[in-house]
């Protein structure tokens, strides 16, 4: 994913992003500490998040000023807002997922019944879904200022996202600093 971003800064002529300690450790932790529902929640209240990621990192022990961040929250299976039901009783899938409505036994033993699995996406997808979606809003997130030369990067699964009824969602943070604002 990392690779895309950097990808598209050099199209665009501008230095690629390197990895910084006090960056990836304020990342890390965020992605850790916050629920998928409260990360969401966090893309509509920057300023107040703001304060809090600068405060982070400098406590990590990031001495440079100027920082900004993009959470999102992406769902992990490519189901595109469809109806989904969940088969406890399903062998062949991992997460148990079938698009459409739930089937009564008896459609169940019917012949011609054909289940239609959620599809997981491929890594390659999921990382282009996500550089993306931090490339794309470029309006709020300076990720191709050129004055922006550090980042701290960080994805888990959300865990409370892996129940019967909830499509698994993957949190995402990327934080970028730098010296300076250049445009």
């Amino acid at each position: 994913m990392l690779d895309k971003i950097n990808s598209k800064r050099e199209r665009k002529v501008k230095n690629t992003l390197k990895n910084n300690g006090a960056l990836q450790l304020t990342s890390d932790k965020y992605t850790q500490t916050l629920r998928a529902t409260k990360f969401e929640s966090n893309t509509k209240n920057k300023t107040r998040i703001n304060k809090k990621v600068k405060k982070s990192c400098k406590i990590n022990g990031y001495k440079n000023a100027f920082i900004d961040y993009h959470i999102t929250s992406i769902a992990c299976v490519n189901f595109k807002g469809k109806k989904f039901y969940f088969d406890k009783e399903d062998t062949e899938t991992n997460t148990h997922l079938f698009i459409g409505d739930k089937p009564s036994k008896k459609e169940k033993e019917d012949e011609k019944f054909k289940t239609n699995p959620v599809k997981l996406y491929s890594y390659q997808e999921l990382a282009d879904l996500i550089a993306k979606q931090f490339i794309s809003d470029e309006g709020n997130f300076k990720i191709l200022n050129n004055g922006f030369d550090k980042f701290g990067f960080s994805l888990a699964v959300e865990q409370r996202t892996l129940f019967r009824t909830k499509i698994p969602k993957i949190k995402a943070i990327i934080i970028v600093g730098g010296n300076r604002i250049t445009w």
